[in-house]
């Protein structure tokens, strides 16, 4: 992946910081490309349990959703979450009424 530099400089720089270390926009850009790998990851994963090849804005929303409830220091496993998503299913749910669910666990 390959999020430009700049934009990431000028979101430190709108948040207050008078100077930026090249160190500091380096950092911050491998930790946003790394959680958008891990959002696009679950993403397509509910894409493909939701029977489609095509990744919604929906299936990103739960992505970051699911990504909100995790604690810094221990991520949900992705076979939990499908476990999940099966159990519903096996109840009749569709994926509307699953995505739903997922949110409210958010809150």
């Amino acid at each position: 992946m390959a999020i430009p530099k700049a934009p990431v400089k000028r979101i430190i720089q709108e948040a207050g910081a008078e100077r930026v270390s090249a160190d500091a926009v380096d950092a911050l850009t491998e930790y946003l490309e790394d959680y958008a790998e891990d959002v696009s990851k679950k993403a397509v994963t509910y894409a493909k349990y939701a029977k489609r090849k095509t990744v919604k804005e929906e299936d990103i929303a739960l992505a970051i959703d699911s990504q909100k409830t995790e604690s810094p220091h221990e991520k949900h496993n992705i076979l939990d979450v499908i476990k999940d998503v099966f159990e519903a299913a096996s109840e009749g749910k569709g994926i509307e009424d699953i995505i739903k669910s997922f949110k409210k666990m958010e809150k």
